[in-house]
């Protein structure tokens, strides 16, 4: 018998049976609903964190939810029939965990039913499927004891990621629970715009609409003198503070009130005229220097797409002064920024300590490569020549840093001191910094997109994660961080970004050098002729041989300008190739090479070896 066909049967035979035991434990799972399986994912999408465990454990009240959907007109789409298992099996979990303080009902709203008008009157979303009328309902309601109700009007499966945050969010609002309160301490004007109807507009400051479900917000006023009866003090860009106001400020966190406060090297807000944040007596008592220049960085630099200048052909560039804070330069250390691999920041300033020697600890979360610079606002309005220019100083410059530890009053000589002034902490404080306000505007890490008559905010960078993650940890509820890690779906191929970025400053600077060297020369030509033009251009035979060599300089300067403007676009080119091919077949290739190698692993050629 052929050895060869002894080799290559079993081996056949071994993927064939994977292939099937595979599939059949698929359609069984599928069938029954067992719900089984295992999460290989690294933020754990697909199982119930300890966040979801705490909100259930702590239930108040029975709730009911039900889950509506139309199982029926359904089995034509294979990607809702995938998510409604993922979701049934998910709020099942949840009924158990509840200790049977969920009531879930299934509702299957067939079409032109008594069920169908229940989803409807309830706020539900039903997407019209073919042309008789048939709609597809796919969502979710909620309610408590006392009828508050919440809603999920379709499931998105472009929010899979976000299901158990969602769920979760439902419970934890249904519940009866006392929400921290947060002191927000603003100098910017945070409330949507008022429209012409007379209802609130969409305004930049969704988090705080967010961070509403799970406190209670106060907006403390810019010349408060006294700070109490809060959790949380959040100072927001305090451009134009009192020393009254900063002496409440710094009062209240040496009596160990938590705080987060947010500076900035030049707020980008263009009706907002105070620019830079002052807040030096609080920023002495924290022991932290901030840097009021922007910090460029070369290589987390944000990419535009757009025609920027008339000198380069490229339709991205990189904005130095809009920095991407990257896995390696997040403190995974953090419980509240571990996990995170994205955080987009704005013109942001530098942080650092202001003296080596302190009882205070100063923990860095955000910080920037050692390819940063200091600029000036001026300079990064022309985003070519500010990459040209760019010459990394080799410091690392933070953006956000943790303070904690006993410090003293800055204002022991001040004459704003009250009788009942706090000259030393009374506990270890804790509070967290950043050099940026900007961020957590909606532009620069999240969008709001209209799904049917709702509207889905769609996160582009972990910039709110971070935020409510920090909040949650200084107010006591770290486990609710458990549940918003899995919201972290962006990572980058960073060594493809830096090949990028090099390759870009390499260029960017050979042709701007020939398209000054162009510029030049035509210039030149223009000044010989003296504007002169056709039968009127009177010319010495020298001016003429010196007319001639310029304009070949100009034809040989345009040549060499399209080969660099050709080079840069092949090599960007090239790079997305790789990332493509990787993508394509990268995987296919590896399970096939497992297939090959398991079955001599488990022993099949040692097998053969002794038949023959």
């Amino acid at each position: 018998m052929n050895k060869n066909y002894l080799i290559k049967k079993p081996i056949l035979v071994s993927v064939i049976s994977i292939v099937v035991i595979f599939l059949s434990i698929n359609y069984i799972n599928l069938k029954v609903n067992l719900n089984v399986g295992s999460d290989l994912t690294e933020s754990k999408t697909f199982s119930v964190s300890a966040g979801t465990k705490s909100v259930l454990k702590n239930i108040e009240e029975t709730m009911t939810i039900n889950f509506y959907y139309s199982r029926d007109v359904a089995k034509t789409i294979p990607m809702i029939q995938s998510y409604a298992t993922q979701i049934e099996g998910l709020l099942k979990r949840y009924v158990n965990l509840s200790k049977k303080n969920i009531n879930l009902n299934i509702v299957n709203p067939e079409p032109f039913s008594d069920e169908e008008d229940q989803a409807e009157r309830s706020g539900l979303q039903g997407f019209p499927i073919g042309q008789d009328g048939t709609k597809l309902f796919f969502g979710l309601t909620a309610t408590n004891s006392t009828d508050d109700s919440e809603k999920i009007a379709f499931f998105d499966p472009s929010r899979g990621a976000y299901l158990e945050s969602d769920l979760t969010n439902i419970i934890y609002k249904l519940n009866d629970v006392n929400k921290p309160k947060i002191g927000f301490l603003s100098w910017v004007e945070t409330m949507p715009p008022m429209g012409p109807d007379g209802q609130l507009g969409q305004g930049e400051y969704t988090i705080l609409e967010e961070l509403s479900y799970f406190y209670e917000i106060e907006f403390l006023d810019q010349d408060v003198e006294e700070i109490n009866n809060i959790d949380l003090l959040v100072v927001y860009h305090p451009s134009d503070v009192s020393e009254k106001t900063e002496y409440a400020i710094e009062q209240f966190i040496l009596n160990g009130g938590k705080a987060t406060i947010f500076l900035d090297s030049y707020f980008e807000k263009a009706d907002h005229s105070n620019k830079v944040s002052k807040l030096d007596n609080v920023l002495k008592t924290l022991n932290i220097n901030f840097n009021e220049s922007i910090i460029a960085d070369g290589l987390q630099a944000t990419r535009l797409q757009g025609n920027f200048s008339e000198s380069t052909s490229l339709q991205t560039v990189l904005k130095l002064n809009w920095p991407e804070i990257r896995e390696n330069s997040i403190n995974q250390n953090e419980p509240y920024s571990q996990g995170l691999s994205l955080v987009r920041l704005v013109s942001a300033g530098g942080l650092s300590q202001l003296k080596d020697e302190s009882n205070l600890k100063y923990i860095p979360i955000l910080s920037s490569s050692e390819a940063s610079m200091e600029v000036d606002f001026e300079q990064t309005q022309d985003l070519i020549s500010l990459i040209n220019s760019f010459k990394p100083s080799g410091v690392i410059f933070d953006f956000a840093a943790r303070i904690s530890g006993e410090t003293q009053s800055s204002f022991e000589q001040s004459e704003v001191r009250k009788e009942n002034h706090i000259s030393k902490s009374l506990e270890p404080i804790n509070v967290v910094v950043f050099s940026d306000a900007d961020f957590i505007r909606n532009p620069f890490w999240a969008r709001i997109e209209n799904f049917l008559d709702s509207q889905v905010l769609e996160e582009t960078a972990d910039n709110g994660a971070l935020v409510t993650n920090i909040f949650d940890t200084l107010t006591g509820y770290e486990e609710l961080l458990t549940i918003r890690k899995k919201q972290s779906p962006f990572r980058p191929f960073t060594v493809v970004q830096k090949l990028q970025a090099e390759a870009e400053r390499k260029y960017l600077g050979q042709e701007q050098e020939l398209q000054n060297k162009l510029n030049d020369a035509l210039s030149k030509i223009q000044n010989l002729s003296g504007n002169q033009v056709g039968e009127e251009l009177n010319l010495t035979d020298k001016q003429i041989e010196e007319l001639a060599l310029f304009q070949n300089e100009v034809e040989v300067t345009r040549k060499q300008l399209r080969q660099v403007r050709s080079e840069l676009r092949k090599d960007i080119d090239n790079l997305g190739a790789i990332i493509k091919t990787i993508n394509t077949f990268a995987l296919p290739v590896f399970v096939i090479f497992l297939l090959f190698i398991l079955p001599r692993k488990l022993g099949i050629k040692k097998r053969l070896g002794r038949k023959s």
